[in-house]
């Protein structure tokens, strides 16, 4: 299973870029979850102290699910580490796309609207720009820069050729982000 980031200041174009990728991994036959970091303080799932769930919930159940027809939705009543909560999609994912998580080092698509913003998202897992600066830039600092709205097909690409097992020891992973610099087919393309 293959795990990576997309993370970025609001609006910078990070839900467009896991839309898009999602799009055409699932196009190209992969199975494919995602996880959506939520950064507003009391969000919830069940809000509507009425609903049986949140009654559950409220009762002191410690994992409460709502079992339908056409699906299954598990509530915590806290939040589960970002490691912990990745095991949820072993056996049943080939990726899976983190959208503004950022405590987790995993290989990271970052977007922005500017080098500003670059600069305050910018760590050393970032292996790829992405989102609404893509679209003025072709690369930053050597990372290249790739348009998932025009180049959706290239951006996955490059991720195929760049994202390792995620159950790699994570050094490993850093090394393999920050060091293989051979030229991959996608970026071959890019030049």
């Amino acid at each position: 299973m293959k795990v990576f980031a997309v993370c970025g200041i609001k609006n910078s174009g990070k839900t467009t870029t896991v839309e898009n990728i999602i799009g055409e991994l699932v196009a190209r036959g992969y199975r494919v979850g995602s996880a959506k970091y939520i950064h507003c303080d009391g969000f919830e799932m069940d809000p509507d102290p009425a609903t049986d769930t949140r009654r559950h919930k409220d009762a002191g159940s410690r994992l409460v699910a709502a079992h339908a027809k056409q699906e299954t939705s598990i509530l915590f009543p806290q939040r589960i580490p970002t490691e912990k909560l990745i095991t949820f999609y072993e056996g049943m994912c080939d990726w899976v796309v983190l959208e503004g998580v950022s405590d987790i080092a995993v290989p990271t698509i970052i977007t922005a609207h500017g080098e500003q913003d670059l600069l305050s998202k910018w760590s050393d897992m970032v292996f790829c720009v992405s989102g609404r600066i893509s679209s003025s830039i072709w690369q930053y600092c050597g990372i290249p820069a790739i348009d998932s709205v025009k180049n959706v097909e290239l951006l996955v690409d490059y991720l195929e050729d760049r994202v390792y097992d995620y159950s790699l020891n994570t050094n490993c992973i850093r090394y393999l982000v920050n060091s293989l610099q051979r030229p991959t087919h996608a970026m071959r393309r890019l030049a």
